[in-house]
């Protein structure tokens, strides 16, 4: 394992937290959390399963993770809690199966920001089981989805989806876009290899996959949705909203930070429905004029740095309230303005 020296902190008050494999750019937050607070009463924890320069050099312990999962991944969670006395636990990676082990967090005086439930994990993580549960809510739109693993299933969901608009497919269970692609009927498989990019696949390649695959894992085959999208970070306590920020991705470089009251009352929705605790993030896509939603994701965003420019931190909130301390809605909250993307470039002799 790569360790890095733990840097030494002899006040008592000291309160450790760990973050288990987290985004790359979850350095950035913590850059804003340790900004915003005394960082002499914090020690920051990583753990990750490859080494990252931007999380060690926020982090006063990191330690590359063995590459396992489920169960051996959580005994890995717990031993590392043990062993360096965290305090609190901000976990992105494995929390369907985390969440089965609570109790035994809480044994060892562990905080864990879980959202919800082990009921709520299995359901949220699955895109098809939250599309079910709220297709006849009334609280937003949902989008035409079917369940795929063989080549009639995509010829059936095809076949309905392709009435109402294009198609698209991704994976059932997923983090971000992996797995998206843009499903074009008009190309041969050939003129794929010259003319898409790795967010579209042409209709013959899905077939021939299909018609050769005996044990495929299912994937979603979904309506396409093609209006503005929003993400919206979130911060709520047992189903009560109380900020949510949403950010409309406009390219890979520009988001605009909008104050949205119909997307702000979805949340609250959305947060009563699932009961939902802590920091999450809902993705939402207009679609003629209608918000759809695409995912709800049991974890704070990849992203969530950007919404601290309206100058509220919600990691910090969100660590506030794990630790049992009051949070309300902060009166100043800057709205209305964008973020743009620029390169940095870093020389390192070798």
């Amino acid at each position: 394992m790569n360790n890095q020296a733990l840097k030494t902190n002899s006040e008592e008050t000291t309160t450790r937290i760990y973050f288990n494999r987290c985004f790359s750019s979850t350095h950035k937050i913590i850059q804003r959390f340790l900004a915003d607070n005394d960082s002499k009463k914090y020690e920051l924890y990583i753990s990750h399963v490859s080494p990252n320069s931007y999380l060690e050099e926020v982090a006063d312990y990191f330690e590359v993770e063995p590459v396992i999962d489920g169960k051996d991944y959580t005994n890995y969670c717990l031993d590392f809690c043990q062993k360096h006395n965290i305090n609190v636990f901000i976990p992105r990676y494995n929390v369907s199966t985390l969440i089965k082990f609570k109790d035994r967090f809480e044994n060892l005086g562990v905080k864990v920001m879980f959202v919800g439930n082990s009921e709520t994990y299995q359901l949220l993580d699955n895109k098809l089981k939250t599309y079910e549960a709220l297709n006849n809510k009334d609280i937003l739109g949902i989008p035409k989805s079917f369940s795929v693993r063989n080549y009639l299933d995509f010829q059936m969901a095809e076949d309905q989806i392709s009435k109402i608009g294009n198609t698209c497919l991704k994976p059932i269970s997923g983090i971000g876009g992996d797995g998206f692609k843009l499903i074009i009927d008009t190309m041969s498989e050939e003129d794929e290899l010259y003319k898409t990019t790795s967010s579209t696949i042409v209709k013959d390649r899905i077939v021939r996959i299909l018609k050769n695959s005996n044990n495929l894992k299912p994937f979603m085959v979904m309506e396409y949705l093609e209006g503005d999208e929003y993400s919206i970070d979130c911060l709520a306590n047992r189903g009560e909203l109380i900020i949510a920020i949403p950010r409309r991705k406009l390219d890979l470089y520009r988001q605009n930070i909008e104050y949205r009251e119909d997307l702000i009352e979805l949340a609250q929705k959305l947060a009563k429905e699932f009961s939902l605790s802590y920091l999450f993030n809902i993705q939402i896509k207009y679609h003629r004029g209608k918000a759809y939603l695409i995912e709800i994701n049991t974890r704070m965003s990849a992203g969530i740095h950007k919404s601290c420019f309206t100058g509220v931190n919600l990691l910090d909130l969100g660590i506030k309230l794990l630790m049992g301390k009051k949070v309300t809605t902060p009166d100043n909250i800057r709205w209305g303005f964008q973020i743009r993307t620029t390169e940095n470039y870093e020389i390192v002799n070798l």
